[in-house]
């Protein structure tokens, strides 16, 4: 696991060093490699139990929905107020499963890709970025998991700073060789001394996570990037939780690239298309559209195959999506407010009507009484329901409000 140091003065000094094939960072005696006829649910739970005994507090759909949200897409955004692991989580999974995970803070100055793509020096040398580095080290190493971790990702633009590479990233197709691979990430470097990096590109077993705090030093996120990304917020805080100490901790597993793989790039192409869900899922998301439209807040084919394709692969692992006190979570219920009630943001009447209507709908009343906070918790959304009460709350008393704690 690389951390890297905020450096100002020299980008060398914070940046990786020259890319090459490297053995894992555990010690064979720490590994357990799992068995072909462990399932993947199993593996899940492992790694739960890893993180656990770490002495990190997580409910297991926490975990499972990260874990989930990678091998449906390799672009998750972890929100929450400060000191929940927001930041901690991509270590430890990565540990956990023998994959690595490079931390880069992001500064306030960025306004570009160069500090992660890389830019050219007065001299006409080339200095590659951190993301660029990794992602060559991950072509080089296709069995492995890469995770490119932007600390505090919105202490700075992320619409200046990261609009190329999630273009790249949405340029993803399936190869010859069927790996998924996106466009190259400095294709203008082919015919220079450093062609070396002209062919290097977003490798499947590479995911960017960014994690983000939200108060009056950082900047809030444009559609753009919500539709591309997954966002799990963590901000359920148990205070009395607390690692015993005669628990042992477990050794790390070793996943291959199989356990990291994404199904598919669209719900059109996904093996499981036809499922009897995936039409009651597409049902749900337009009775959603339907409300958002009111305020031209609604979603497109790209949020809707990802909802669905999350919800498809949350099947592998259907008895994590659970509370620690053994509440069930619906992976539905978990997808819509990650992709969907993030969009609904700002005042006035047309969002307050926004916010009843998907309040009534998600919490399956006819009428929003006095007594939402109780009733969200019998409604058929709950996860929803109770963000919905805490938004229009909001709303009322300050007239604006937004879906970030």
């Amino acid at each position: 696991m690389t951390i890297f140091a905020d450096a100002p003065a020299e980008p060398a000094d914070y940046l990786p060093a020259a890319p090459k094939p490297r053995a894992s960072t555990q010690t064979a005696s720490s590994v357990v490699a799992p068995t072909v006829a462990a399932d993947l649910a199993g593996q899940i739970e492992h790694v739960t139990q890893y993180v656990a005994t770490r002495g990190f507090v997580f409910d297991p759909w926490q975990i499972a929905a990260y874990i989930t949200a990678v091998r449906t897409k390799p672009f998750v955004i972890l929100a929450g107020i400060s000191g929940t692991g927001k930041t901690k989580l991509p270590r430890l999974v990565a540990e956990a499963t023998g994959g690595e995970c490079v931390t880069v803070p992001v500064r306030p100055d960025w306004t570009d890709s160069s500090e992660l793509i890389g830019f050219e020096r007065l001299d006409g040398s080339f200095q590659p970025g951190a993301l660029l580095r990794l992602a060559q080290e991950a072509q080089e190493n296709p069995d492995r998991q890469y995770f490119f971790l932007l600390d505090e990702m919105n202490i700075a633009r992320v619409e200046y700073y990261l609009a190329e590479v999630l273009s790249i990233l949405e340029s993803r197709k399936i190869d010859t060789d069927g790996r998924i691979i996106t466009d190259l990430l400095t294709p203008h470097l082919k015919q220079s001394k450093y062609a070396e990096w002209s062919q290097v590109y977003i490798p499947e077993n590479l995911c960017l996570v960014g994690s983000v705090n939200m108060d009056e030093t950082t900047f809030g996120f444009s559609k753009k990037v919500l539709d591309r990304a997954f966002v799990i917020e963590f901000s359920q805080i148990d205070l009395s939780a607390i690692k015993p100490s005669d628990i042992n901790e477990l050794p790390a597993s070793k996943w291959g690239s199989e356990q990291w793989r994404v199904p598919a790039l669209s719900l059109s192409t996904h093996p499981e298309r036809g499922a009897e869900e995936v039409a009651s899922i597409i049902e749900t998301l337009t009775e959603v559209n339907g409300i958002l439209e009111q305020g031209q807040l609604q979603f497109g084919y790209r949020v809707r195959d990802e909802i669905t394709m999350f919800c498809l692969t949350a099947k592998d692992c259907a008895d994590l999506f659970a509370t620690a006190e053994a509440g069930t979570v619906d992976p539905l219920d978990l997808a819509l407010a990650m992709k969907v009630l993030p969009r609904v943001q700002g005042g006035g009447a047309t969002v307050r009507k926004i916010l009843e209507d998907l309040y009534e709908w998600a919490s399956a009343s006819s009428t929003a009484g006095p007594e939402t906070q109780a009733s969200a918790h019998d409604s058929q959304y709950p996860f929803c329901a109770n963000r919905l009460d805490l938004m229009r709350r909001r709303l009322q008393e300050t007239g604006f409000t937004n879906f970030w704690l």
